[in-house]
């Protein structure tokens, strides 16, 4: 029981720790889709050179070998539009401003390798959609039900009218990093 307490205390202590050293650190990670009144946002080379929204905090990081990162391999892509990540934590898992980071890139044909830098080992979730039309929104018919191509860590069985939970997308990442692969399902081409 004892061990037990000690396991618990550890978990949320690293938890909380992670949500203030994650802000106060990298206060850039947090920011939302839109820059904040008097902000500009700064267009991306990549930006000016495909005619796609992107800025430069959409970027995706530098992929390293066992650096404390996701490395995530998303298949189903076409060459068109926005690919898109967004990184969660467990109390705020899928909810609009629950982000942690997100990241935004060009599309290309096939499956394509992106990372995510993480503040500290633990356990995360992400999900990535196909963002064909380059609008920054994920496209959804009248039941919510995403018309885009989308995908989670750990491709769960997407059930009618539910949510996936974070207990079926979530993972471990420790100090090496860890490497996922998200497969992209497309809903929409079933209409």
């Amino acid at each position: 029981m004892k061990a037990n307490l000690v396991h618990r205390f550890l978990r949320e202590f690293l938890a909380i720790f992670a949500v203030f050293g994650f802000f106060f650190a990298l206060p850039a990670m947090a920011q939302s889709d839109d820059a904040e009144e008097g902000e500009q946002d700064i267009v991306s080379d990549i930006a000016r050179q495909t005619g796609l929204n992107l800025f430069e905090r959409d970027k995706s990081d530098y992929c390293v070998e066992n650096g404390l990162q996701i490395r995530v391999t998303v298949n189903g892509v076409t060459a068109e539009g926005i690919l898109k990540l967004e990184l969660f934590g467990e109390a705020n898992f899928l909810k609009k401003k629950g982000k942690l980071r997100k990241i935004r890139v060009p599309a290309e044909e096939g499956s394509q390798k992106l990372c995510i830098n993480v503040p500290l080992p633990g356990s995360y979730a992400v999900v990535g959609y196909h963002d064909r039309d380059g609008d920054r929104k994920l496209k959804k018919a009248w039941n919510f039900k995403p018309l885009e191509p989308y995908g989670l860590s750990n491709n769960p069985e997407i059930k009618a009218l539910r949510l996936p939970k974070y207990s079926e997308t979530s993972f471990d990442v420790p100090l090496t990093g860890v490497d996922i692969v998200i497969n992209l399902v497309d809903l929409g081409a079933d209409d």
